[in-house]
Order: structure tokens, then C-alpha cells, then sequence
């Protein structure tokens, strides 16, 4: 019992009185800890959606349960991290001969029926592209949520980003 999985165990046995010889299940461990961190991440994704930008939500003074702006960014960027480690280690180390398998059944049939593929890829392209250049039905969806924000900015402070008409910057545009 040496390493990660020791110390897991170990942090069980105090906390919950977990017994040492049962073994460890890493499936139900990476279940809770995908579960756990997209959670985590869905709260802290909604409370930066909705908090004003600029130096009014950096403030100490302007906090939501409990975590100023930054410190929600701060979790954010970690359990974004911690959730992609976790997933990689769910589908290569826990699910790997399945997901092994799918992947050799398919490069060596071949991308028979590439329509999913290609679906997929072009919906990425299309919701970038609308997202960034303002275009229905995705531009309601920053705007109501810079319409919320306003209303959590201390009055008389401009946020950055509100700014009419700004678009993505693409490479080699005049601006």
C-alpha cells in the first residue's frame, strides 16, 4: 500500500473509519471524482456567467458564496484540470480494453459512416463561428448574461467587453 492509493486509504480510515483491507475501487473513485469535479465546475461556470467583469467583481469586497471573481476562476482552471486528468484516466487506465477495442474496431474498418464525424466537426465550426461573430441563436446567450452582470456591477462602473459591435479578432482584420 504505497503511493496515491495508500494515502486515499489512509485519509478513509480516519475520516470514515474506512476498513484497510478491503481494496479500493477505482471505478466508483473516478465515478465520484468525474461527478464530483463537473459539478464543481457547472457552479463555478454559471457564477462566472452571471458576475459583473472588470475591477467591481475583482474587488475583495464583491464575493459569491464566499470565493471573490478570481478565486472562482482559480477553481474553475483547477477542477477543469482535475476533470480532464480524471476522464483520461477513466477511459485509459478503467475502460481501456473497451475503449481500446472501439478504437482498433475502428481505424481498422475504417470511418465506414463518417457522417457522425463530420456532423460533429461541423456543428464545433458553426457554434465557434456564430458565437464569436454574434449570430443568431447564440448571441442572446452572452448578452443576458452581460445583462445580469450589469445588474451586480456597483452602478456608474463600465465592465470591459461591453462594448457595441465587438467581435472576434481574426488575424490580419483592421481594428
Amino acid at each position: 500500500m504505497a503511493g496515491f492509493s495508500g494515502i486515499v486509504l489512509r485519509m478513509l480510515q480516519v475520516a470514515v473509519g474506512y476498513d484497510m483491507n478491503k481494496p479500493l475501487s477505482w471505478r466508483i473513485f473516478i465515478s465520484f471524482g468525474l461527478f464530483i469535479s463537473f459539478i464543481i465546475l457547472l457552479v463555478s461556470e454559471v457564477i462566472l456567467y452571471i458576475l459583473p467583469s472588470g475591477k467591481p467583481a475583482s474587488r475583495e469586497a464583491f464575493r459569491l458564496i464566499g470565493l471573490t471573481k478570481p478565486e472562482w476562476q482559480n477553481q474553475h482552471i483547477i477542477f477543469g484540470f482535475a476533470f480532464s486528468v480524471v476522464a483520461l484516466f477513466h477511459l485509459s487506465v478503467i475502460n481501456w480494453q473497451g475503449f481500446f477495442s472501439c478504437l482498433k474496431a475502428k481505424t481498422s474498418e475504417g470511418l465506414k459512416s463518417p457522417v457522425e464525424f463530420f456532423v460533429i466537426v461541423l456543428l464545433t465550426v458553426l457554434f465557434g463561428f456564430c458565437t464569436c461573430y454574434k449570430i443568431q441563436p447564440f448571441s442572446p446567450v452572452p448578452e443576458f448574461g452581460k445583462s445580469i452582470s450589469k445588474t451586480l456591477a456597483p452602478q456608474g462602473t463600465k465592465q470591459p467587453g461591453m462594448e457595441q459591435g465587438a467581435v472576434c479578432a481574426v488575424k490580419g482584420s483592421k481594428e
